[in-house]
């Protein structure tokens, strides 16, 4: 039996949340019954904020850019003063312009580690106060299954991936006394619109794609549905002993094996 989970009380705030995977994960805590911030630079996540409230869920779109910390700071600043507390943060800004090392310009260097990696540092810095007065809570950083090794030609997103997941395990130690846990969740190859789309201009269809998932050892490529569920555990009570963790969500590549040796046995 599936036991639901449930956040009603909770405050929720998903970084990055106008479209995709982080749409996804709010809608996820809005519909488990916490009232969420979606926040995006991108203002075209509002509607379908404001659809979502208007069938009953608790959640408010915010726009703003959190590679400015003036921006960031006012956020927190806003969550504090509407609803005293922040008990579930989510962090989920990130591009993944593709280059390989010598393709890679420093601006477009600079560019993803200040969108990837500060908006995750700054919205943490802001968060961790209002956690602490609000007697802990949860952050879910969204890093990536290329956070280890990664693409040649995602050299600098793979880098700053790698700096998630030791930004997330040096703020899980730093702030275990605060009772705030903090974990990352490393996606594989995800179906969202914005994958397909892109996907689709390379003349790659969709079929194609889901074609290719069929060689991960779980048998699918990922869903954004499957991220959110893995969001919303971490962030619920029942991950309540969970701080520090890397989560790969990912079909199974990651310990896939390199060959099939059972394609090499010898008959005695």
């Amino acid at each position: 039996m599936l036991i639901p989970i449930r956040m009603e009380g909770k405050t929720a705030l998903v970084a990055g949340a106008a479209a995709g995977i982080g749409y996804a994960v709010g809608e996820a805590l809005a519909k488990a019954g916490a009232f969420v911030y979606f926040v995006d630079v991108n203002p075209a996540g509002g509607k379908k904020v404001r659809d979502l409230a208007g069938n009953g869920c608790s959640a408010v779109f915010v726009q703003a850019d959190f590679t400015a910390e003036a921006e960031v700071a006012e956020v927190f600043r806003r969550v504090d003063a509407e609803r005293g507390r922040l008990d579930v943060l989510v962090n989920n800004i990130g591009i993944y312009p593709r280059a390989l090392l010598e393709e890679t310009s420093e601006e477009l260097w600079e560019r993803v580690m200040r969108v990837n990696l500060k908006t995750m540092f700054l919205s943490c810095k802001h968060a961790v106060p209002v956690m602490r007065k609000s007697g802990g809570g949860a952050i879910v950083n969204l890093s990536s299954s290329h956070s280890r090794v990664g693409l040649p030609e995602l050299f600098a997103y793979s880098v700053s991936k790698g700096g998630v997941d030791t930004l997330t395990r040096n703020l899980a130690g730093a702030h275990a006394k605060d009772r705030i846990r903090v974990n990352a969740v490393n996606p594989g190859w995800v179906l969202t619109e914005k994958e397909l789309a892109e996907r689709q201009a390379k003349g790659q269809t969709a079929e194609w794609v889901i074609e290719r998932g069929r060689s991960l050892p779980l048998g699918r490529l990922q869903t954004v549905e499957d991220t959110a569920n893995a969001v919303l555990f971490l962030a619920s009570d029942y991950a309540s002993q969970i701080t520090g963790q890397v989560l790969h969500i990912d079909g199974g590549k990651d310990v896939a094996s390199m060959f099939d040796d059972r394609a090499h046995d010898v008959e005695d």
